[in-house]
């Protein structure tokens, strides 16, 4: 599959940039050098990512979550969730990221409160933690109004994961652009986008995918610096399209 290249990323200061979400490296993700502006990557504690260092592409943070047995919401995971921000801190350190994204945590039991996630989250004095805001209601920042109070009780900024947000709109077939327009007044800092259907399935590649990837990405601002979280490193080809897809979008979005 011939992978095209629509501009040098990264050309313009207002111009939208895209990158791609992994979760390891894997062979051949040296071949997204030069058509995606950065990578996102999982800080998986144990694992080794001197790879990246001969990359020549910037990279973005992703803290372990809950997949992870990381919980900021869990009290009697504090050692674990303390030692998983670290890593992920030290390895944006080594990387010079500008960013590392962070799930706030989840409602799993009764050792587990927004008020243990607060404490948590508020006391980490890294500038560069954005907060993601969650699919389900088990979830702390599931609605625009815990996202926005969870945002300004613990001073952080914000990645908008779109396909959380709208999840079960979609699964209900209701509109859901008002919602994403409704997200975007707390000014994220950086956006997470995946192909998703009306049955629930998320992080698809584009080409299965029911939203209307246009008029989001049309709602986006000129800057908006966006991680496509599809395939992923389990299918790079697959993912090459979902940038050529994006890429494409954003100049039809930009031009109508």
């Amino acid at each position: 599959m011939e992978f095209i290249k629509f501009f040098k990323p990264g050309f313009a200061q207002d111009f939208m940039k895209v990158g791609i979400k992994v979760y390891r490296y894997a062979k051949g993700i040296e071949k997204f050098f030069g058509f995606v502006d950065f990578v996102e990557v999982m800080a998986i504690e144990g694992r080794d990512y001197a790879a990246f260092e001969s990359l020549g592409i910037p990279l973005i943070i992703h803290a372990q979550h809950q997949g992870f047995e990381v919980n900021n919401a869990d009290i009697k995971k504090y050692e674990k969730n303390a030692s998983s921000i670290n890593f992920a801190i030290k390895l944006a350190d080594k990387f010079n990221a500008k960013k590392i994204i962070l799930h706030p945590g989840e409602i799993e039991n009764e050792d587990c409160s927004e008020e243990n996630a607060l404490s948590f989250v508020k006391n980490l004095r890294d500038r560069r933690i954005l907060v993601e805001n969650m699919p389900d209601s088990n979830h702390l920042c599931f609605d625009l109004d815990k996202t926005r109070y969870f945002l300004t009780e613990t001073r952080k900024g914000f990645c908008f994961d779109v396909n959380h947000a709208i999840r079960e709109d979609l699964s209900l077939k209701r509109e859901y652009l008002g919602k994403i327009n409704s997200f975007l007044k707390l000014k994220p800092s950086h956006y997470h986008i995946g192909g998703q259907d009306f049955i629930g399935r998320e992080h698809l590649n584009f080409k299965y995918s029911d939203i209307d990837l246009k008029k989001i990405v049309g709602l986006f601002p000129k800057d908006a610096e966006i991680s496509i979280e599809t395939s992923g490193d389990m299918d790079l080809e697959g993912l090459k399209e979902d940038v050529r897809v994006l890429r494409e979008v954003i100049g039809l979005a930009e031009n109508s």
